[in-house]
């Protein structure tokens, strides 16, 4: 079925018994939302984020792709950056509200969304930037407008008990009105929530001891679910009709300069080349003129290096002139078993074995993008082997188009180890791990900016914050 996507209407309840009122109430300035109405559009408005910000970040910091022009992201020439500051902080807000109705309306399966939506997009905001505004965010009606500055570590252990509440309040037995990614199922909804958990404690694993954190989960299944197949991901995908359109999408306005201005990689090309790996031809459309895949172009070069876009291999046209292709990657199946197989491999989890997690990674990264895994793919020519960058490598390739998600794993664990620093570079061969504070904060918020920039040793790309 068709998704539609719901404007935000606002509903006046209850009748007016005063005529005058009455005839004086503008039906068109109403007053009061509906869970089943704001759902819709925070789904949708997150999903547009993550989409854009896949698209012109997060492959060209992942490395998937490079700039041909304008390549300021490519040679880390970076300024204080909004790119998801106020566009989250804003659908944080109508997240609030959503929560706010959902108590109201004593609807806690609501709630829970609320709470696992907030929960990911504040780790999406904390592990861009660093330290930032949670627990006076978005508070103005209260006469907050200059937000402190919450540490990295607190915001952690606020997620973590967001996404614990909504674990236990959310009741699988019922289902809801409005929820354009999991059609109402709750027992998805606390399946992402506990897979995102488990996300979330793989990254802070290097500054805290997660094990039982991690094996509570994947030892009580029954209590906290965890996806168990493609089914389970969390993906917003687009009908491809109008107004359900991404639109970094032809058929929603987007430019095919925009679009085509990123080439793939080398390491990305040679990566899938060197594997005889099928997803080549699905990701990736051959130069113009000819049938080659292969030709991709070296990160972060100076501008006079890099060449024209008809010298290489192009983004696959489908993913721009086919809207009903493009998808909003939230986390997925195969995310969840390279995780899994990481920790079994560290000794953080005692349960499943880190090969077998691995070959499900690796499989269920083919069967989400339906395209047929080679039968000796997992046996010779990727097998497992924790000797090397084997499973991280994987894992980046099935990270492809996830948001900012492949940088963030990168700032972890320092893999795979090809992404570096290219030769155009202007950052001393380093590759960023934080975005700049928008430029805003530093004159409305001042104090709190300062207070927070000093705690992280300057407001720069690569400072240092809690986990990285």
């Amino acid at each position: 079925m068709k998704k539609i996507v719901y404007l935000l209407t606002l509903i006046i309840l209850g009748a007016c018994t005063d005529q005058f009122e009455e005839l004086n109430t503008n039906p068109n300035d109403p007053v009061t939302a509906s869970e089943n109405l704001l759902l819709p559009t925070v789904l949708f408005d997150l999903s547009n984020i993550t989409v854009n910000q896949t698209y012109g970040f997060g492959d060209v910091i992942g490395q998937y792709t490079g700039n041909y022009e304008f390549n300021d992201i490519d040679i880390y020439r970076w300024q204080a950056d909004d790119r998801f500051w106020s566009p989250m902080y804003s659908i944080l807000q109508d997240i609030n509200d959503l929560k706010a109705i959902a108590e109201e309306n004593n609807n806690e399966n609501y709630k829970a969304i609320a709470l696992i939506l907030e929960a990911y997009i504040y780790s999406v905001i904390t592990d861009a930037y660093g330290d930032a505004p949670m627990t006076e965010a978005n508070r103005t009606i209260e006469g907050i407008t200059t937000p402190v500055y919450d540490k990295q570590e607190d915001i952690y252990t606020a997620i973590f008990s967001k996404l614990e509440e909504a674990n236990t309040i959310a009741n699988i037995t019922e289902t809801i009105k409005g929820d354009i990614m999991y059609n109402g199922d709750l027992g998805k909804w606390k399946k992402f929530a506990n897979s995102l958990r488990l996300r979330l404690l793989m990254r802070i694993s290097g500054v805290q001891n997660v094990s039982s954190g991690m094996n509570n989960i994947i030892n009580n299944p029954d209590r906290y679910p965890v996806f168990t197949s493609n089914d389970d991901n969390a993906i917003y995908k687009y009908s491809g009709v109008v107004p359900d359109v991404s639109n970094v999408s032809q058929a929603g306005g987007g430019r095919d300069y925009e679009y085509f201005l990123r080439i793939p990689t080398a390491h990305f090309l040679g990566l899938l080349d060197a594997n005889n790996d099928p997803r080549l031809n699905l990701w990736i459309s051959p130069k113009e003129g000819t049938d080659d895949r292969t030709l991709g172009i070296i990160p972060g070069q100076p501008l006079g290096e890099i060449g024209r876009p008809a010298d290489f291999s192009r983004k696959a046209v489908e993913f721009f002139e086919e809207a009903e292709s493009i998808q909003g990657i939230f986390m997925t199946y195969s995310e969840l078993n390279f995780i899994l197989a990481e920790a079994k491999e560290k000794n953080m989890i005692s349960a499943g074995v880190a090969k077998d997690y691995y070959d499900i990674a690796v499989q269920s990264s083919f069967d989400q993008w339906e395209v047929t895994i080679p039968t000796d793919f997992l046996t010779t020519t990727v097998p497992y082997d924790n000797s090397t960058d084997i499973l991280y490598e994987q894992k980046w390739l099935a990270l492809y188009h996830t948001g900012v998600e492949p940088w963030f794993d990168w700032k972890r664990t320092g893999k795979p180890s090809f992404i570096q620093a290219g030769s155009g570079n202007l950052n001393n061969d380093m590759v960023p791990v934080r975005l700049r504070y928008p430029s805003l904060e530093q004159s409305v918020n001042a104090s709190n900016y300062e207070q927070a920039s000093a705690a992280m040793g300057g407001d720069n790309i690569n400072a240092s914050s809690w986990w990285w």
